[in-house]
């Protein structure tokens, strides 16, 4: 080409995502009868002004949501670094693979978690060892350190159902045997435990962002560390080992840098909605403890009757309340005469009702189950040195959920609610 001759010129053109994707996702709120319409009509009229998003984390020529997301989160929480990923579940796995932990290796789980949190384990080829809960409903450390063998790496401490587990206890034994401490904080984010933030406490903290979650962004979820290393392997692992490094094209600076990984990465849509509900944390923590003081302060308990006893109760995310019963048959005639009143409360464990969160379902390990002729993650241990599992193996677990009654907390109740949920349920505990 020469001199004289005119440049090509290419463009403007329109994104692949534009006005139908953005009228799209209105469907998702609910609006006041003609607001949709006002909305949409603008959007249609100057659509050939509006310029869609881009909507990778990665490349994006503009400031990534996710980006902020993480950075937010970090604040949050008190931490160095935190990481976006596309659940908990894979959260959970990308912090166990920064550890390095895999075939033949144990990591110790509480029986009371949603089956994630012990299916992630065996993912990595390792072997979810149960141990115990004890009345806060979270992990017991004396059956802790009972579980704990020469192949033990790390333990999953999970903050059930908001509460804060006992994290004094638990760090002082994994320090003493050399653990790892992975906080499982899918139902937990915003509470704390003296003073620090769940999930900022033990080596690795996991969050999700799933809809029914605290903080949610309809999927999603989070690593956090304070560690730059195991930072940088989870984040190889989340992104198929693209090795985000100050020179990913380099030879590894330490053994453990370069591997292959997986794909977990969080898209910028989710990553706007995280950082959306980041932003208002401590508003929703506020409301939700709120409202469970003004209710469990009006509460009446008889005797043989006790509140969950919480590990750090300035600490509590305050979700919900729970209350032991006596015995099983009282919590079944007090759970349904709550129903019946309009209280927002729940069973735990019923032997009939099939539930994931409660290991005696978890069939998938109880029975070793593989997905592969391999037999992993079993068959990389002699089977006569795997743990011995069974549905009665943590007594304490089925005992204290089978007596347990979970009243849901929301974090918008009126005083007025809050005091016709507390003058129900003493209604029924004192008809007992």
């Amino acid at each position: 080409m020469t001199e004289t001759e005119a440049r090509i010129t290419l463009g403007p053109h329109t994104t692949k995502i534009h006005q139908e994707e953005l009228i799209e996702l209105l469907d998702l709120w609910e609006f006041a009868p003609g607001i949709k319409e006002q909305i949409t009509g603008l959007i249609r009229e100057r659509a050939d002004e509006l310029k869609g998003p881009h909507l990778f984390r990665y490349y994006n020529p503009r400031p990534s949501k996710v980006a902020a997301a993480e950075q937010a989160f970090a604040e949050l929480l008190g931490v160095k670094h935190a990481l976006a990923v596309n659940s908990c579940t894979s959260a959970l796995i990308a912090a166990l693979r920064a550890l390095g932990i895999g075939a033949g290796e144990e990591v110790i789980v509480p029986g009371y978690t949603f089956f994630a949190s012990a299916a992630a384990i065996g993912t990595c080829d390792a072997i979810p060892v149960i141990a115990d809960v004890d009345d806060t409903l979270t992990l017991d450390p004396e059956d802790m350190e009972r579980k704990i063998t020469a192949r033990t790496r790390a333990i999953i401490v999970v903050h059930m159902r908001g509460k804060p587990a006992q994290m004094d206890e638990l760090m002082a034994i994994a320090a003493r045997r050399k653990l790892a401490v992975i906080e499982d904080v899918a139902q937990a984010a915003g509470g704390s435990y003296k003073g620090r933030m769940l999930g900022a406490i033990g080596t690795l903290g996991c969050f999700s962002f799933d809809y029914y979650k605290i903080l949610n962004s309809g999927e999603g979820g989070f690593v956090v560390t304070n560690d730059k290393w195991l930072h940088t392997r989870a984040q190889s692992w989340h992104d198929c080992a693209a090795c985000w490094r100050p020179d990913r094209f380099a030879s590894e600076r330490r053994e453990g840098e370069l591997f292959c990984g997986e794909n977990y990465r969080m898209s910028e849509l989710q990553g706007a909605v995280a950082l959306a509900q980041i932003r208002k944390a401590r508003r929703y923590v506020a409301g939700y403890r709120q409202a469970f003081a003004q209710i469990a302060g009006r509460m009446k308990l008889p005797s043989g009757v006790t509140f969950q006893r919480v590990a750090d109760p300035a600490g509590d995310a305050c979700t919900n309340l729970i209350l032991f019963m006596p015995d099983v048959e009282t919590t079944r005639r007090a759970l349904r005469a709550m129903q019946e009143a309009g209280v927002p409360a729940g069973g735990i464990y019923d032997h009939n009702v099939k539930d994931w969160h409660i290991y005696t379902y978890w069939e998938h390990i109880l029975e070793k189950k593989s997905v592969a002729r391999d037999g992993l993650p079993w068959s990389a241990v002699p089977a006569a040195e795997l743990p011995r599992y069974s549905p009665t193996m943590c007594p304490q677990c089925t005992d204290y959920l089978s007596r347990a009654i979970m009243i849901d907390i929301h974090w918008q109740y009126a005083k007025a609610e809050c005091r016709a949920i507390a003058e129900a349920v003493n209604e029924v505990l004192a008809a007992l």
